[in-house]
């Protein structure tokens, strides 16, 4: 599975793996759903996060199987919602190149004029 995926990840253009991935995290969230590992962003627990990088860079657990958040991305998430007041408070939010996982879910909050 790894090879495939190394495979794909070199031969692909960037936008098209994009849209694939999107098309994959379902059938990857249930593959990888346990309880050792929980994502803030989606709020999904899962046995393990997927492996993300290339070459020597490539690491396990750092990619979330259903929203496909990374490590620093869970981490931002957690920041904004325990020390700011960026889910209650009314705020105008200017995101310039906003990461995937968090564009549905900040679209969806009433708080912000995004």
């Amino acid at each position: 599975m790894k090879k495939l995926i190394k495979f794909l990840l070199k031969t692909l253009p960037r936008p098209l793996l994009i849209r694939l991935s999107f098309l994959a995290r379902k059938p990857l969230a249930l593959i990888y759903k346990g309880t050792q590992n929980e994502c803030p962003v989606c709020e999904k627990q899962f046995r393990k996060f997927l492996a993300y990088g290339y070459g020597k860079a490539n690491r396990d657990n750092r990619l979330c199987p259903n929203c496909l958040s990374l490590e620093r991305h869970r981490l931002l998430w957690l920041y904004l919602k325990e020390k700011t007041g960026f889910f209650t408070e009314k705020l105008n939010v200017l995101h310039i190149a906003p990461e995937q996982p968090f564009i549905k879910k900040i679209k969806k909050l009433n708080n912000l004029n995004y």
